[in-house]
């Protein structure tokens, strides 16, 4: 799906999203939100280096609230001028850490510590593009009822029927996204859609449906 991409991907430390990153073939963006998650459950180790970077990220993910509220321009300059040397003070202190500390070598600190520094190439993508996010806990929240649900539906039958399951979820999690009541828009659709022109069916999509039905 990602093969003729070039654009900005956000997503977590999985392999194939890395080896299109350093193929450089798109502009990788990993989410801050798992570097923070790697660092929580290192519950060992060092507890004040621990706590130190935990609150690096914090300071991250406060001052992105506020530049989030302001227009890209002003976005940018908050990223560079504060969030930056933030994240530069962390990628000295984390790698001197791994470099000269005393770590057990199968410790989950030890875990947090390698997560950041295999990261640091691309630690500081999303400061240089207005649109890109400091983590991809959108979509983490977005697929979160698909894994805590996975085992019930393990079994789809056949790929048909994986397919039409995706394509529900896609419209659903859309509908959610435009603040659409996803009941309504499919029953809508549903008794609509057989009389429906082939050749127009993009205007029974989730953001043609809600345009439509705020002229109507």
């Amino acid at each position: 799906m990602l093969k003729d991409y070039h654009g900005v991907l956000h997503s977590d430390k999985y392999g194939a999203y890395e080896a299109l990153a350093n193929r450089k073939q798109l502009i990788w963006c990993p989410c801050w939100g798992h570097v923070r998650r790697k660092f929580l459950e290192a519950e060992s180790g060092d507890p004040s280096f621990r706590d130190w970077v935990l609150q690096k990220i914090r300071h991250l993910f406060m001052l992105e609230r506020v530049a989030w509220a302001r227009s890209k321009e002003d976005r940018l300059q908050i990223r560079q001028e504060k969030e930056k040397p933030i994240i530069d003070g962390l990628i000295t202190a984390i790698t001197d850490k791994a470099v000269n500390g005393k770590i057990l070598p199968k410790s989950k600190f030890r875990d947090a510590l390698m997560y950041f520094i295999g990261l640091i190439p691309y630690l500081k993508n999303y400061l240089n593009h207005p649109w890109a996010r400091l983590d991809n806990n959108i979509a983490e929240r977005a697929v979160r009822p698909i894994a805590i649900g996975r085992k019930n539906w393990l079994f789809v039958g056949n790929e048909d029927a994986g397919e039409a399951a995706g394509i529900a979820l896609s419209l659903i999690q859309t509908c959610r996204a435009l603040s659409i009541n996803p009941r309504e828009y499919l029953e809508d659709v549903m008794r609509r859609i057989n009389s429906h022109p082939f050749n127009c069916l993009d205007e029974l999509l989730p953001d043609q449906w809600q345009i439509a039905l705020h002229k109507s």
